[in-house]
């Protein structure tokens, strides 16, 4: 979620967590401005903010808290280090109006082809929400790298319900990426 609750992002993350919290148990991720009181009643790790430069230990501390599979619904989530499965979306994190030269900076890189695809090798699965995206992330992805697509009926939608065919196929990514870290783990 972004520190505004109402845009598609952060409405997005509140539906896709709300069909997986309904399939597995997890632990959910939060950056310092997420809104906890609106998402489900689970277990929860305070983490960096995706476009503060403490980002980048981000892969160690989820290292260390024991974590099998990452899947983040932003763009940002970093990949140094880690002995994890990464699935994240792709794009260019959101900046909101007003943001600090710092968090422009940090983002920086992500608006830039080349970089942006540097950043995204060491992901296991992208993930698009549409077909169109889908497509522009095939551009920034390496070699046998899956690019998959979460087609919802409403992606801006808060509920479970309209998730929960999207979250199914995630599921199944989730569990592949899973099969595949624990035997690369032995």
């Amino acid at each position: 979620m972004t520190a505004d609750p109402d845009d598609q992002l952060s409405r997005m993350t509140r539906g896709i967590v709300g069909a997986l919290a309904e399939r597995r148990p997890f632990v959910m991720i939060v950056g310092p401005s997420t809104a906890l009181d609106l998402l489900p009643d689970l277990p929860w790790e305070l983490l960096p903010s995706p476009t503060s430069p403490a980002e980048l230990t981000t892969g160690r501390r989820l290292n260390s808290i024991g974590a099998d599979v990452v899947f983040s619904p932003a763009p940002g989530l970093s990949g140094i280090g880690r002995r994890f499965g990464l699935i994240t979306a792709g794009g260019t994190p959101h900046v909101p109006k007003g943001a600090s030269l710092a968090t422009r900076l940090a983002v920086w890189p992500w608006r830039r082809r080349f970089t942006r695809a540097w950043m995204m090798r060491s992901v296991d699965v992208m993930v698009g929400v549409s077909g169109a995206q889908q497509r522009a992330l095939l551009g920034d992805s390496v070699a046998d790298q899956p690019v998959i697509a979460l087609h919802a009926e409403d992606a801006a939608s808060v509920s479970a319900e309209t998730w929960r065919e999207t979250v199914a196929q995630l599921d199944r990514v989730i569990e592949s990426v899973w099969t595949t870290t624990e035997a690369g783990r032995r």
